[in-house]
């Protein structure tokens, strides 16, 4: 990826992190200031889906893992972001939930509460610093073309049929690409959208207009 990103012309630094780990969460932000000098955004993406179980039958262990990545690591990243963004004046934080953030989706179910969750922080949090003049907001994409979602595909019985049946929810008929998303993302951090906190943006070929 890094490489990719470079022959294209564009800068990159990675930190690893565990996102559930306010220490480690605390480091990269540090990283990140010793690098650029100032942080003027945030965008927390991390997020891990899970297994595939009903609600009675899933396992405690991994329903907690799946929380704790996707809610708490949200949370963790604006409470060490957000900080230096007031030090600085403002700043612009994106969340990326899912569309599972605002619908009800069968089998993964810790998945869908810690996404609604996401959304729920970004408007709170909105509410609590749009005075300190930082801007949040979420993203709630519907199916992207990346490799956990052609994991999933592979760990289908038919897995053309797993895909086909996923672009049908959609009423554009295909999957995103991580391009759409992204500029979704660069959107709600331009100037563009100054007059936009607090809300969570569907970016999911109608998914949930139906």
């Amino acid at each position: 990826m890094e490489s990719e990103i470079r022959a294209e012309g564009g800068d990159v630094y990675f930190v690893v992190c565990d996102v559930t780990s306010g220490e480690q969460v605390k480091k990269v932000v540090d990283a990140a200031l010793e690098k650029f000098g100032r942080l003027d955004f945030g965008i927390n993406n991390a997020g891990i889906m899970g297994l595939n179980h009903l609600l009675h039958e899933y396992p405690e262990d991994v329903w907690d893992k799946v929380v704790n990545v996707n809610l708490k690591g949200t949370w963790l990243s604006m409470k060490y972001q957000i900080p230096e963004m007031i030090k600085m004046g403002g700043g612009v934080v994106v969340n990326v939930s899912s569309i599972s953030g605002i619908n009800g989706v069968v089998g993964i179910n810790p998945y869908a509460a810690a996404k609604h969750g996401v959304v729920g922080l970004t408007k709170s949090a909105a509410l609590e610093y749009a005075k300190k003049n930082i801007r949040i907001n979420a993203i709630c994409p519907g199916a992207v073309k990346t490799e956990i979602l052609d994991e999933l595909f592979h760990l289908a019985k038919d897995p053309i049929e797993a895909e086909r049946q996923l672009v049908k929810l959609h009423p554009i008929h295909r999957i995103a690409s991580p391009e759409e998303i992204s500029k979704t993302v660069l959107w709600l951090c331009s100037e563009d959208s100054s007059f936009i906190t607090g809300t969570a943006i569907p970016v999911d070929g109608g998914y949930s207009a139906k």
